[in-house]
């Protein structure tokens, strides 16, 4: 399996799980051909990632993300600055918002493509503006969409969530399982038979906050 992205949050997810997979850049410009509303923008990007590594590298299954975080129809992507980062971080205190996560299978010997999105609802805290300024300081925000990263020091700015954990850190698993399943293609295990990462496991390693207990919110787009 190859994972159309760099991420070190998407690769730590699918190596703590024991997926056997190799890395490539996709390498793309993730600005769309015309403007999108966030679930198509997150599905366009996903498939854009996918299709150019796909044909990169014939012969292989090929798995591609893209996470964005949403409130009121608006993108929060990554911080161009502190300064915009912080601006992120007080559009978003003391309110709830959505993470989406897009996610693209391509097969090419099968010919099989499969896509999907999940959804997780996060509340911050209400956020003052030393805190913010202090969580700044630590450089998390900088390259982390919606300007905070929920597996590190961002899980004290959150309050609660409802959905899956490892959909907000980048790599839904339950829906990249599904995904795979539908082209006929078992999840590449080094060890099948091993322990497996489930949610409650991560969201602990990660210290982040107890999550209310929810179904994934998954559609297709």
């Amino acid at each position: 399996m190859v994972l159309a992205s760099t991420s070190p949050r998407r690769i730590d997810i699918l190596t703590q799980a024991g997926v056997v997979f190799r890395v490539v850049a996709p390498g793309i410009d993730e600005r769309p051909p015309a403007p999108l509303g966030p679930l198509r923008y997150v599905s366009w990007a996903a498939a854009a990632k996918a299709d150019a590594v796909a044909k990169r590298t014939p012969g292989a299954i090929v798995v591609a993300a893209d996470t964005e975080v949403v409130r009121a129809r608006r993108i929060f992507g990554k911080p161009g600055n502190r300064r915009q980062a912080a601006a992120f971080l007080r559009s978003l205190s003391g309110r709830r918002h959505q993470v989406y996560t897009a996610v693209h299978v391509i097969d090419r010997r099968s010919g099989c493509e499969a896509h999907g999105i999940s959804r997780t609802d996060v509340t911050m805290r209400e956020l003052s503006s030393r805190v913010i300024a202090a969580y700044i300081r630590t450089g998390e925000a900088q390259d982390k969409a919606g300007a905070y990263a929920i597996q590190g020091e961002g899980h004290r700015l959150v309050k609660s969530i409802r959905g899956p954990y490892d959909n907000v850190v980048g790599m839904p698993m339950r829906l990249l399982t599904r995904l795979l399943g539908e082209c006929g293609i078992p999840l590449p295990l080094k060890n099948p038979d091993g322990p497996k990462v489930t949610q409650k496991r991560l969201k602990r390693s990660r210290r982040q906050p107890a999550a209310q207990p929810s179904s994934a919110g998954r559609m297709h787009r």
